[in-house]
């Protein structure tokens, strides 16, 4: 059986979760004898063929030149023909993807369909859910995931007083031509005018994010979903059960599952953090309720920040500021992927404070695969994978003081700190995973047959 694997980043440009995630998932299906190949964008106007830990992978060429509307409505990009002419050419048994963008998403999927491969979509991210791509109703609280013409445009950032009848009115608006509104009016050096651009642009999105949901469950054979959450969503919006497959995450099966060490009684309590600068994940949080703990507790802050880019720089500056007043915390070099369970094993608590409904995430499985307990924000996978008071703390998000009053309990107190981590069970690996994806692919083949 030969596997294509489709996804909007890969090694080595990136090295999230979701690469994570196929790179192992593809080693366990190898063990079964089936090949691979990854295909992936890549800014530019050339391809590029390389081996990445022995699969296959190949870039295609993504123009940056694209409009809004290419980009809402999932548009064919600059370059998408060479991906259209490799695919041809490598036509395989599945076609599985892994993201829902402008360079990997509708287009890529309707094309391995029309070639009459079998096709698969992982659900990695809520932006197929959610046009604000964090699934947190008004930037606050856990939202259920309905595409909802006025809720989500007011979600949005339509304002307040725009009554629901003109927003369902907007809403049937063609999206080119409310776009071109939009971007004619926020160019006005009148506030009322920006303002009404962006009321006439937001509710035209709306309907269609919806229309391209259809269109994915459509296309696809099945859609593995990797949280409780998600699944609730997907069937909130129409999406037939029996196209559905919850399949949670593993760690790599090579991940290195060495317990930690219980530290003495008056050693620093050590906590980590490892992802992206951005916001929405985080990490001020837990600088800034380390900030505000008392000069005399012994904590230190060791933060392995990523993808320090033009989406994570003010929150770095931000987080570096709160460092710069307080010895405690630390910025340290990213990670490599065969530093992770080492640094991991050290901390005395992992930190996954996301602002955000996360649909894993695969570092609160690699932690407790080493014996480290998770201080998480209660949102989302975060919340399905750690067992409050168990094996781990949850904590309200975006509740500082919180954060504060928890990292101060268990600096205070080892046996607490102890107690979780023998709760800590054996984790799932992506052996595991590997299984249940075979098992899903000779299913949609069989149902094809």
């Amino acid at each position: 059986m030969k596997l294509i694997h489709t996804t909007s980043w890969y090694f080595p440009d990136t090295s999230g979760g979701v690469d994570v995630y196929i790179d192992s998932l593809l080693k366990g299906l190898q063990g079964h004898g089936l090949s691979a190949q990854v295909a992936a964008p890549r800014k530019g106007t050339t391809e590029d063929n390389y081996i990445f830990n022995d699969i296959p992978v190949y870039r295609y060429p993504v123009f940056p030149e694209s409009t809004k509307t290419q980009v809402y409505k999932q548009l064919p990009h600059g370059g998408f023909e060479s991906f259209a002419h490799w695919l041809k050419r490598e036509k395989g048994d599945i076609y599985h993807q892994h993201s829902w963008r402008y360079d990997c998403g509708l287009q890529h999927l309707a094309l391995a369909r029309q070639l009459g491969m079998n096709t698969v979509v992982n659900i990695h991210m809520p932006e197929i859910l959610c046009l604000q791509g964090t699934m947190m109703k008004y930037g606050r609280e856990p939202c259920n995931g309905l595409i909802d013409d006025i809720q989500c445009s007011k979600c949005l950032g339509v304002p307040e007083r725009v009554p629901s009848w003109a927003i369902a009115a907007l809403s049937q608006v063609p999206l080119a031509t409310s776009l071109a509104a939009e971007t004619k009016l926020l160019q006005s050096k009148s506030m009322r005018m920006r303002v009404l651009g962006k009321t006439c642009g937001i509710p035209p999105r709306v309907p269609e994010q919806r229309r391209l949901l259809k269109q994915l469950i459509q296309l696809a054979d099945r859609i593995i979903i990797p949280s409780n959450w998600q699944y609730a969503a997907f069937l909130l919006n129409g999406a037939p059960a029996e196209k559905l497959r919850l399949s949670r995450y593993g760690v790599a099966s090579n991940f290195p599952q060495t317990k930690v060490v219980n530290q003495p009684e008056n050693a620093t309590l050590k906590i980590g953090f490892l992802g992206r600068w951005q916001e929405t994940k985080g990490v001020h949080v837990v600088a800034e309720a380390v900030s505000r703990l008392p000069a005399d507790l012994s904590v230190e802050l060791i933060i392995h920040g990523i993808n320090l880019d033009q989406y994570g720089k003010s929150n770095h500056d931000r987080v570096l500021a709160i460092a710069q007043r307080d010895p405690r915390i630390r910025i340290a070099a990213p990670l490599s992927r065969q530093e992770v369970s080492t640094a991991v094993a050290n901390f005395d608590l992992l930190a996954v404070p996301s602002q955000w409904m996360e649909t894993g995430p695969i570092v609160v499985l690699e932690a407790h695969a080493v014996g480290t307990p998770v201080l998480g924000a209660n949102l989302g996978g975060i919340a399905e994978l750690v067992h409050h008071g168990i094996d781990g703390l949850l904590l309200p998000a975006s509740d500082v003081s919180a954060w504060t009053q928890a990292i101060a309990t268990l600096a205070q107190d080892r046996n607490l700190l102890a107690k979780l981590r023998e709760g800590i069970q054996p984790v799932r690996t992506m052996d595991h995973v590997a299984l249940e994806i075979l098992e899903l692919y000779a299913e949609i083949r069989e149902n094809r047959a």
